[in-house]
């Protein structure tokens, strides 16, 4: 019930499309940092335990308190009070994959995740790199930022025009580009920031992955992750894997993610606290996981992973 009548009261506070001071492309998100499992844990387990399960309650009862009545917030990446999801609905205020802004259509995921990788970032100059080019993140990287860049993989005769056709519908523009994540055609050092949302966890050669993130970006340049994320398991839970003759081995049932064109990709991994280890492996010289609970912002427990070159 306290659940909805804040909704209900964000709802009517607000008149959606007034622009706010201080918000939008480039600024600073609300977020905690753990650059550990241990220290992670000692925080969830200790003084914020009350904290973290009230945050968690609210995350699970949002979509049945904003339902019917719809959510209302600010966009961190439009910088424009903003409608969050479909009140006719209900999955559409899942924490994560819902709460799309009515103005921008990212959703909560999408929008931490680009607002961690744009932080103080010039757009006239920064050069930009996303693992996904026909998404509504890189559509919205591409209309702010002069030199982002994008790519995608497997492009056939067949799913290129599918995909190039779901591209332009978002507004996108140009054509797709096809990049392996294990082997970047970027020379060394020539980029500022690279963003991975929810791709990491279909490459089998992951650590490869890391490598070239590593590799292409300057020194102080960063790198900001999505992916299926498991916040109390210290060790990575492998589902999948590749035999030698290329064929998959299924060490647990497969899990298809959703594609716009295809019908769906298999995940391989979902991701403990030992990512960040892969990573200073990999050349990188700080790394760390982000949780974001700003309701403000529709933000209800996100994590990311930030890492710097």
């Amino acid at each position: 019930m306290r659940l909805a009548r804040f909704a209900g009261r964000l709802r009517r506070a607000f008149v959606p499309g007034t622009p706010v001071p201080g918000l939008g492309p480039g600024a600073a998100l609300p977020a905690e940092a753990w650059d550990s499992h241990a220290a992670f844990m000692a925080v969830r387990e200790g003084e914020a335990h009350e904290r973290l399960k009230a945050q968690w309650w609210m995350a699970q009862q949002l979509p049945a308190a904003a339902s019917g009545q719809g959510l209302s917030g600010l966009c961190a990446c439009c910088g424009i009070l903003a409608r969050f999801g479909d009140p006719a609905a209900p999955s559409s205020f899942d924490v994560r994959e819902g709460l799309a802004c009515a103005a921008c259509r990212l959703n909560a995921r999408m929008r931490q995740a680009l607002g961690l990788l744009v932080e103080g970032l010039d757009p006239a100059t920064a050069r930009l790199y996303l693992t996904e080019q026909a998404s509504p993140g890189f559509v919205w990287l591409q209309q702010r930022y002069a030199h982002a860049r994008g790519s995608e993989f497997g492009l056939d005769a067949g799913r290129r025009q599918r995909l190039t056709g779901w591209f332009h519908a978002l507004g996108g523009k140009g054509e797709l580009v096809e990049a392996d994540v294990t082997r970047l055609p970027d020379a060394d050092g020539s980029l500022d920031a690279i963003g991975s949302f929810d791709v990491l966890e279909h490459v089998p050669d992951y650590r490869a992955a890391l490598r070239e993130f590593a590799r292409v970006l300057v020194p102080g340049g960063r790198l900001v992750l999505t992916v299926p994320f498991l916040e109390t398991e210290a060790e990575t839970l492998v589902r999948a894997r590749l035999r030698a003759d290329g064929s998959v081995e299924h060490l647990l049932p497969p899990e298809i993610h959703g594609d716009p064109v295809s019908g769906g990709v298999l995940c391989y991994y979902h991701f403990g606290w030992d990512l960040l280890g892969a990573l200073r492996e990999a050349g990188f010289r700080r790394a760390e996981w982000v949780r974001s609970f700003a309701p403000e912002l529709g933000f209800y427990g996100l994590w990311a992973l930030r890492a710097r070159r």
